[in-house]
Protein backbone atom coordinates (compact mmCIF):
# COMPACT_ATOMS: atom_id res chain seq x y z
CA UNK A 1 0.00 0.00 0.00
CA UNK A 2 1.47 3.50 -0.70
CA UNK A 3 1.64 5.50 2.20
CA UNK A 4 -0.45 8.09 0.57
CA UNK A 5 -3.66 8.58 -0.91
CA UNK A 6 -3.63 12.09 -2.89
CA UNK A 7 -6.48 14.15 -3.46
CA UNK A 8 -7.81 14.31 -6.97
CA UNK A 9 -9.80 17.78 -6.09
CA UNK A 10 -8.70 20.61 -4.19
CA UNK A 11 -8.35 24.46 -3.99
CA UNK A 12 -8.53 26.30 -7.64
CA UNK A 13 -7.58 29.66 -6.73
CA UNK A 14 -8.79 32.22 -8.90
CA UNK A 15 -6.84 35.24 -10.51
CA UNK A 16 -7.49 38.58 -8.84
CA UNK A 17 -6.58 40.79 -11.41
CA UNK A 18 -9.64 42.22 -12.76
CA UNK A 19 -10.56 39.69 -15.63
CA UNK A 20 -10.54 37.08 -12.23
CA UNK A 21 -10.12 33.72 -14.50
CA UNK A 22 -9.77 30.73 -12.97
CA UNK A 23 -7.42 28.39 -13.37
CA UNK A 24 -6.74 24.75 -14.30
CA UNK A 25 -5.31 23.83 -10.37
CA UNK A 26 -4.79 20.49 -10.89
CA UNK A 27 -3.56 18.61 -7.62
CA UNK A 28 -3.88 15.38 -7.05
CA UNK A 29 -3.21 15.10 -3.96
CA UNK A 30 24.44 27.38 18.01
CA UNK A 31 27.39 27.39 19.41
CA UNK A 32 26.38 31.18 20.42
CA UNK A 33 29.77 33.41 21.55
CA UNK A 34 30.58 31.85 24.73
CA UNK A 35 32.32 35.51 26.29
CA UNK A 36 30.83 36.50 29.39
CA UNK A 37 27.07 34.43 29.67
CA UNK A 38 26.17 37.24 32.24
CA UNK A 39 25.36 39.14 29.16
CA UNK A 40 22.99 36.67 28.40
CA UNK A 41 19.46 36.83 29.49
CA UNK A 42 17.03 33.89 28.77
CA UNK A 43 13.79 34.89 27.58
CA UNK A 44 11.59 32.00 26.56
CA UNK A 45 11.55 28.04 26.69
CA UNK A 46 9.39 26.82 24.14
CA UNK A 47 7.42 23.53 25.77
CA UNK A 48 9.82 20.57 25.78
CA UNK A 49 8.42 18.61 23.88
CA UNK A 50 7.78 20.71 20.50
CA UNK A 51 8.93 20.17 17.77
CA UNK A 52 11.39 17.22 18.91
CA UNK A 53 9.52 14.30 19.62
CA UNK A 54 7.06 13.25 16.43
CA UNK A 55 4.23 11.63 16.96
CA UNK A 56 4.91 9.81 14.14
CA UNK A 57 7.45 7.68 12.63
CA UNK A 58 9.60 8.94 9.18
CA UNK A 59 7.35 8.20 6.06
CA UNK A 60 9.44 5.32 3.64
CA UNK A 61 8.47 6.95 0.01
CA UNK A 62 8.40 5.21 -2.91
CA UNK A 63 9.93 6.28 -6.55
CA UNK A 64 6.62 6.28 -7.36
CA UNK A 65 4.88 8.69 -4.33
CA UNK A 66 8.00 11.08 -4.73
CA UNK A 67 7.43 11.39 -8.08
CA UNK A 68 3.36 12.14 -8.21
CA UNK A 69 4.25 14.42 -4.77
CA UNK A 70 6.89 16.65 -7.22
CA UNK A 71 4.30 16.56 -9.58
CA UNK A 72 1.80 18.12 -7.66
CA UNK A 73 4.25 20.76 -6.33
CA UNK A 74 5.21 21.56 -9.93
CA UNK A 75 1.32 21.82 -10.86
CA UNK A 76 0.32 23.91 -7.55
CA UNK A 77 3.18 26.26 -8.05
CA UNK A 78 3.11 27.13 -11.97
CA UNK A 79 -0.67 27.76 -11.57
CA UNK A 80 -0.04 30.09 -8.93
CA UNK A 81 3.03 31.65 -10.62
CA UNK A 82 1.43 32.46 -13.99
CA UNK A 83 -1.39 34.23 -11.70
CA UNK A 84 0.61 36.64 -10.62
CA UNK A 85 3.02 37.06 -13.90
CA UNK A 86 -0.46 38.06 -15.21
CA UNK A 87 -1.81 39.92 -11.95
CA UNK A 88 1.97 42.19 -12.25
CA UNK A 89 0.85 42.92 -16.08
CA UNK A 90 -1.85 43.82 -15.70
CA UNK A 91 -1.11 46.93 -13.31
CA UNK A 92 -1.40 45.18 -10.27
CA UNK A 93 -5.14 46.24 -9.24
CA UNK A 94 -7.18 44.01 -7.21
CA UNK A 95 -10.96 43.23 -8.36
CA UNK A 96 -12.92 44.82 -5.25
CA UNK A 97 -16.33 43.28 -6.49
CA UNK A 98 -15.03 39.89 -6.19
CA UNK A 99 -12.66 40.01 -3.70
CA UNK A 100 -13.17 41.56 0.27
CA UNK A 101 -11.13 43.46 2.04
CA UNK A 102 -10.62 41.75 5.60
CA UNK A 103 -7.24 43.94 7.36
CA UNK A 104 -4.42 45.31 6.60
CA UNK A 105 -0.50 45.13 8.07
CA UNK A 106 1.17 48.68 6.59
CA UNK A 107 1.50 48.09 2.79
CA UNK A 108 0.49 44.34 2.65
CA UNK A 109 -3.61 43.67 2.23
CA UNK A 110 -5.50 40.60 2.75
CA UNK A 111 -8.75 39.93 1.09
CA UNK A 112 -11.49 37.37 1.00
CA UNK A 113 -13.22 36.32 -1.82
CA UNK A 114 -16.77 37.00 -2.18
CA UNK A 115 -19.37 34.25 -1.76
CA UNK A 116 -22.80 34.05 -0.87
CA UNK A 117 -21.25 32.76 2.42
CA UNK A 118 -19.58 35.98 3.33
CA UNK A 119 -23.00 37.65 3.30
CA UNK A 120 -24.47 35.80 6.07
CA UNK A 121 -24.24 36.70 9.46
CA UNK A 122 -20.81 34.83 10.99
CA UNK A 123 -22.21 31.68 9.73
CA UNK A 124 -20.14 28.40 10.95
CA UNK A 125 -18.38 26.45 8.56
CA UNK A 126 -19.09 22.77 8.30
CA UNK A 127 -16.78 20.89 6.72
CA UNK A 128 -17.35 17.18 7.24
CA UNK A 129 -18.59 16.47 3.77
CA UNK A 130 -16.06 16.85 1.59
CA UNK A 131 -18.22 17.52 -1.80
CA UNK A 132 -17.38 20.41 -4.14
CA UNK A 133 -19.94 22.36 -3.20
CA UNK A 134 -19.10 22.59 0.07
CA UNK A 135 -15.63 23.29 -0.98
CA UNK A 136 -17.05 26.48 -2.44
CA UNK A 137 -17.80 27.90 0.94
CA UNK A 138 -14.41 27.80 1.96
CA UNK A 139 -12.95 30.70 1.88
CA UNK A 140 -9.96 31.38 -0.37
CA UNK A 141 -7.94 34.40 1.05
CA UNK A 142 -5.42 36.79 -1.14
CA UNK A 143 -2.68 38.84 -0.22
CA UNK A 144 -1.20 41.39 -2.21
CA UNK A 145 1.62 44.42 -1.53
CA UNK A 146 4.93 45.57 -0.14
CA UNK A 147 6.36 44.84 3.01
CA UNK A 148 10.30 45.92 3.90
CA UNK A 149 13.33 43.90 3.70
CA UNK A 150 15.69 41.79 1.41
CA UNK A 151 14.39 38.77 -0.84
CA UNK A 152 17.96 36.62 0.29
CA UNK A 153 17.09 37.32 3.82
CA UNK A 154 13.20 36.56 3.57
CA UNK A 155 14.39 33.41 1.34
CA UNK A 156 16.74 32.48 4.05
CA UNK A 157 14.29 32.63 6.71
CA UNK A 158 11.45 30.14 5.20
CA UNK A 159 13.33 27.48 4.06
CA UNK A 160 13.59 24.96 6.84
CA UNK A 161 14.66 21.39 5.48
CA UNK A 162 14.65 19.98 9.55
CA UNK A 163 13.23 19.60 12.47
CA UNK A 164 15.62 21.76 14.32
CA UNK A 165 15.46 24.70 11.60
CA UNK A 166 12.07 24.32 11.51
CA UNK A 167 11.54 24.79 15.14
CA UNK A 168 14.20 27.54 15.27
CA UNK A 169 12.32 29.05 12.22
CA UNK A 170 8.73 28.72 14.23
CA UNK A 171 10.22 31.29 17.16
CA UNK A 172 10.60 33.87 15.26
CA UNK A 173 7.64 33.38 12.80
CA UNK A 174 4.95 32.25 14.65
CA UNK A 175 2.92 30.44 12.60
CA UNK A 176 2.99 26.64 13.96
CA UNK A 177 3.22 25.87 17.66
CA UNK A 178 4.19 22.03 16.74
CA UNK A 179 5.69 20.06 13.28
CA UNK A 180 8.03 17.10 12.23
CA UNK A 181 9.63 16.31 8.86
CA UNK A 182 8.44 13.18 7.75
CA UNK A 183 9.87 12.87 4.56
CA UNK A 184 12.71 14.44 2.31
CA UNK A 185 12.30 14.86 -1.08
CA UNK A 186 14.35 17.66 -2.49
CA UNK A 187 17.41 18.89 0.11
CA UNK A 188 18.93 22.61 -0.28
CA UNK A 189 22.46 22.28 -1.91
CA UNK A 190 24.76 24.97 -1.82
CA UNK A 191 24.07 25.54 -6.24
CA UNK A 192 20.56 26.02 -4.79
CA UNK A 193 20.50 26.58 -1.06
CA UNK A 194 16.54 27.85 -1.14
CA UNK A 195 15.26 24.95 -3.45
CA UNK A 196 13.59 22.26 -0.91
CA UNK A 197 10.56 19.75 -1.02
CA UNK A 198 9.39 17.77 1.92
CA UNK A 199 6.33 16.32 3.75
CA UNK A 200 5.52 17.49 6.79
CA UNK A 201 3.03 17.20 10.19
CA UNK A 202 2.07 20.61 11.56
CA UNK A 203 0.03 21.73 14.67
CA UNK A 204 -1.51 25.63 15.13
CA UNK A 205 -3.08 26.29 18.78
CA UNK A 206 -6.30 28.01 18.27
CA UNK A 207 -7.33 30.36 20.39
CA UNK A 208 -9.99 29.20 22.99
CA UNK A 209 -8.88 25.69 22.37
CA UNK A 210 -8.28 25.25 26.40
CA UNK A 211 -12.34 25.24 26.15
CA UNK A 212 -14.74 23.32 24.48
CA UNK A 213 -15.40 25.99 22.32
CA UNK A 214 -13.29 25.05 19.64
CA UNK A 215 -9.99 22.06 19.17
CA UNK A 216 -6.29 22.66 17.96
CA UNK A 217 -6.10 21.38 14.39
CA UNK A 218 -3.17 19.95 12.56
CA UNK A 219 -1.84 19.39 8.88
CA UNK A 220 -0.22 16.42 6.89
CA UNK A 221 1.33 18.98 4.06
CA UNK A 222 3.61 18.78 1.54
CA UNK A 223 6.19 21.84 1.96
CA UNK A 224 7.90 23.39 -1.18
CA UNK A 225 10.29 26.37 -1.51
CA UNK A 226 12.79 27.72 -4.31
CA UNK A 227 13.49 30.74 -6.86
CA UNK A 228 11.43 31.48 -9.90
CA UNK A 229 11.98 33.53 -12.88
CA UNK A 230 9.80 36.31 -14.85
CA UNK A 231 9.84 36.13 -18.59
CA UNK A 232 11.98 38.94 -18.07
CA UNK A 233 14.75 37.41 -16.17
CA UNK A 234 13.28 38.46 -12.88
CA UNK A 235 13.87 36.75 -9.34
CA UNK A 236 10.71 34.93 -7.32
CA UNK A 237 11.18 33.32 -4.44
CA UNK A 238 7.94 31.17 -3.52
CA UNK A 239 6.35 29.07 -0.67
CA UNK A 240 3.92 26.37 -1.10
CA UNK A 241 2.10 24.09 1.29
CA UNK A 242 -0.64 21.86 0.20
CA UNK A 243 -2.30 19.14 2.55
CA UNK A 244 -2.24 15.23 1.47
CA UNK A 245 -3.32 12.41 3.20
CA UNK A 246 -1.56 9.09 4.06
CA UNK A 247 -3.08 6.32 6.18
CA UNK A 248 0.46 6.25 8.27
CA UNK A 249 -0.43 9.78 9.54
CA UNK A 250 -3.89 9.48 11.79
CA UNK A 251 -5.02 12.35 13.75
CA UNK A 252 -4.15 12.58 17.20
CA UNK A 253 -6.73 12.31 19.76
CA UNK A 254 -8.38 15.58 20.51
CA UNK A 255 -6.82 17.22 17.29
CA UNK A 256 -8.81 18.25 14.74
CA UNK A 257 -7.15 16.74 11.16
CA UNK A 258 -7.55 20.27 8.76
CA UNK A 259 -6.24 20.81 5.18
CA UNK A 260 -4.68 23.61 4.30
CA UNK A 261 -3.10 25.04 0.53
CA UNK A 262 -1.21 28.38 0.77
CA UNK A 263 1.19 29.03 -1.96
CA UNK A 264 2.79 32.58 -2.14
CA UNK A 265 5.32 34.07 -4.15
CA UNK A 266 8.08 37.27 -3.46
CA UNK A 267 10.02 39.58 -5.43
CA UNK A 268 12.39 42.49 -4.85
CA UNK A 269 10.50 45.83 -6.71
CA UNK A 270 12.57 48.21 -4.76
CA UNK A 271 15.75 48.19 -2.45
CA UNK A 272 14.34 46.61 1.06
CA UNK A 273 10.90 46.61 -0.57
CA UNK A 274 9.34 43.12 -1.59
CA UNK A 275 6.34 42.26 -3.17
CA UNK A 276 4.32 39.48 -2.26
CA UNK A 277 1.14 37.19 -4.06
CA UNK A 278 -0.28 34.63 -2.16
CA UNK A 279 -3.24 32.66 -1.83
CA UNK A 280 -4.47 30.86 0.97
CA UNK A 281 -7.21 28.18 1.95
CA UNK A 282 -7.98 26.30 4.88
CA UNK A 283 -10.67 23.36 5.24
CA UNK A 284 -10.86 23.35 9.25
CA UNK A 285 -11.99 19.58 9.08
CA UNK A 286 -15.21 21.23 11.52
CA UNK A 287 -17.49 23.38 12.92
CA UNK A 288 -15.85 26.76 13.37
CA UNK A 289 -16.23 30.52 13.19
CA UNK A 290 -15.94 32.63 9.90
CA UNK A 291 -14.29 34.73 11.87
CA UNK A 292 -11.56 32.65 13.21
CA UNK A 293 -11.42 31.02 10.17
CA UNK A 294 -10.39 34.02 8.28
CA UNK A 295 -8.53 35.59 11.19
CA UNK A 296 -6.42 32.15 11.13
CA UNK A 297 -6.11 32.61 7.37
CA UNK A 298 -4.92 36.26 7.50
CA UNK A 299 -2.59 35.85 10.16
CA UNK A 300 -1.02 32.92 8.24
CA UNK A 301 -0.39 35.28 5.25
CA UNK A 302 0.56 38.51 7.71
CA UNK A 303 3.11 36.38 9.20
CA UNK A 304 5.40 36.26 5.89
CA UNK A 305 6.56 39.51 6.93
CA UNK A 306 8.13 37.81 10.06
CA UNK A 307 10.16 35.87 7.44
CA UNK A 308 12.58 38.60 6.63
CA UNK A 309 12.96 39.16 10.56
CA UNK A 310 13.85 35.56 11.01
CA UNK A 311 16.48 35.47 8.17
CA UNK A 312 18.17 38.61 10.03
CA UNK A 313 18.45 36.92 13.45
CA UNK A 314 19.93 33.56 11.43
CA UNK A 315 22.18 35.71 9.83
CA UNK A 316 23.51 37.21 13.29
CA UNK A 317 23.44 33.93 14.58
CA UNK A 318 25.82 32.28 11.77
CA UNK A 319 28.20 35.32 11.63
CA UNK A 320 28.45 34.88 16.00
CA UNK A 321 29.54 31.01 15.33
CA UNK A 322 31.70 32.01 12.57
CA UNK A 323 33.71 34.72 14.43
CA UNK A 324 33.87 32.22 17.08
CA UNK A 325 35.34 29.07 14.99
CA UNK A 326 37.47 31.82 13.86
CA UNK A 327 39.04 32.37 17.42
CA UNK A 328 38.99 28.96 17.89
CA UNK A 329 40.67 27.76 14.94
CA UNK A 330 43.78 30.53 15.51
CA UNK A 331 43.82 29.73 19.11
CA UNK A 332 42.72 33.05 20.37
CA UNK A 333 41.14 34.25 23.35
CA UNK A 334 38.44 37.22 22.59
CA UNK A 335 39.77 40.55 23.55
CA UNK A 336 37.75 43.77 24.25
CA UNK A 337 37.83 46.55 21.73
CA UNK A 338 37.75 50.07 23.87
CA UNK A 339 36.15 48.87 26.97
CA UNK A 340 35.93 52.28 28.29
CA UNK A 341 35.07 53.88 25.33
CA UNK A 342 31.11 53.11 23.18
CA UNK A 343 32.42 52.25 20.43
CA UNK A 344 29.46 54.02 18.85
CA UNK A 345 29.29 57.76 20.27
CA UNK A 346 33.09 57.51 21.53
CA UNK A 347 31.10 58.34 25.00
CA UNK A 348 33.48 57.86 27.85
CA UNK A 349 32.60 54.98 29.95
CA UNK A 350 34.34 55.16 33.30
CA UNK A 351 32.68 58.04 34.91
CA UNK A 352 29.28 56.62 34.18
CA UNK A 353 30.08 53.16 34.89
CA UNK A 354 28.83 52.51 38.92
CA UNK A 355 29.61 48.54 39.17
CA UNK A 356 29.53 48.57 35.18
CA UNK A 357 25.79 48.61 35.06
CA UNK A 358 25.86 51.62 32.64
CA UNK A 359 27.91 49.94 30.35
CA UNK A 360 27.99 47.05 28.06
CA UNK A 361 29.55 45.42 25.14
CA UNK A 362 28.79 44.22 21.62
CA UNK A 363 28.96 40.50 21.75
CA UNK A 364 29.99 40.12 17.94
CA UNK A 365 32.99 42.97 17.44
CA UNK A 366 33.31 43.13 21.74
CA UNK A 367 33.07 46.61 21.72
CA UNK A 368 32.14 48.57 24.58
CA UNK A 369 28.89 50.38 24.50
CA UNK A 370 26.80 52.74 26.30
CA UNK A 371 23.03 52.14 27.22
CA UNK A 372 21.97 54.46 24.72
CA UNK A 373 24.07 53.11 21.95
CA UNK A 374 23.14 49.42 22.73
CA UNK A 375 20.96 47.10 20.03
CA UNK A 376 19.35 44.09 21.87
CA UNK A 377 17.80 41.44 19.97
CA UNK A 378 16.10 38.24 20.64
CA UNK A 379 18.21 35.34 19.39
CA UNK A 380 16.69 31.75 19.43
CA UNK A 381 19.13 28.78 19.14
CA UNK A 382 18.77 24.84 20.31
CA UNK A 383 20.50 23.39 23.57
CA UNK A 384 22.37 20.33 23.95
CA UNK A 385 18.85 18.85 24.39
CA UNK A 386 17.14 20.50 21.51
CA UNK A 387 15.13 22.54 23.65
CA UNK A 388 14.72 26.05 21.99
CA UNK A 389 15.78 29.28 24.04
CA UNK A 390 15.58 32.68 23.02
CA UNK A 391 18.39 35.15 24.55
CA UNK A 392 18.80 38.53 24.66
CA UNK A 393 22.27 39.71 22.69
CA UNK A 394 23.79 42.78 22.84
CA UNK A 395 25.36 44.31 19.38
CA UNK A 396 26.38 47.52 18.33
CA UNK A 397 24.50 49.47 15.65
CA UNK A 398 27.58 48.83 13.24
CA UNK A 399 27.61 44.66 13.57
CA UNK A 400 23.68 44.56 13.23
CA UNK A 401 24.02 47.21 9.64
CA UNK A 402 27.13 44.58 8.86
CA UNK A 403 24.33 41.55 9.67
CA UNK A 404 21.37 43.04 7.42
CA UNK A 405 24.21 43.31 4.36
CA UNK A 406 25.94 39.89 4.86
CA UNK A 407 24.32 38.22 1.81
CA UNK A 408 21.74 35.83 2.51
CA UNK A 409 22.97 33.23 0.37
CA UNK A 410 26.81 32.12 1.84
CA UNK A 411 24.68 31.82 5.27
CA UNK A 412 21.83 29.54 3.40
CA UNK A 413 25.08 27.38 1.29
CA UNK A 414 26.54 26.89 4.75
CA UNK A 415 23.53 25.61 6.08
CA UNK A 416 22.90 23.24 3.07
CA UNK A 417 25.94 22.16 3.82
CA UNK A 418 24.73 20.96 6.77
CA UNK A 419 26.07 23.84 9.45
CA UNK A 420 24.75 23.76 12.57
CA UNK A 421 24.66 27.70 13.64
CA UNK A 422 21.82 27.40 15.97
CA UNK A 423 23.21 24.67 18.39
CA UNK A 424 24.71 26.03 21.85
CA UNK A 425 26.85 24.64 23.63
CA UNK A 426 26.18 27.23 27.54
Amino acid sequence: MLPFVLHIKCFSFPSASREDTFGSTQSVVNCLVHHDTTRFTAVWIMPKDCFNRSPYHPLQLTLKDERTLLELEKDLVEDTFRKYEEFVTSSSQVNTARWNHVKSKDDLHIYVKRTKTTTENRRPYRCNQQTEKECRKKPIVLSVGTFKGQLDDLMFGTVNPTDDIMHVKASYVHDYSDGAVLATLVKPTATDPFRSVTVKWLRINLPLSNTKLTKDRDFLCLEASGILHFANGERVGYLMLHSIDSPLVQPLPNIVRAKHTITGFFRQIAPNVIDTFAFDSVDPGGNIMESLLLSVCANALLSATNYVECGLMKKLTWMLQKRQESLRECNLAPVLRHEDICITCNRDLQPCCVRNWWKDKCMMCLGGLCFGCKKVKTISFLSPGRKLVRQKIIFCGACVTMGTRVSALDAARDQANGYQPYTSTI
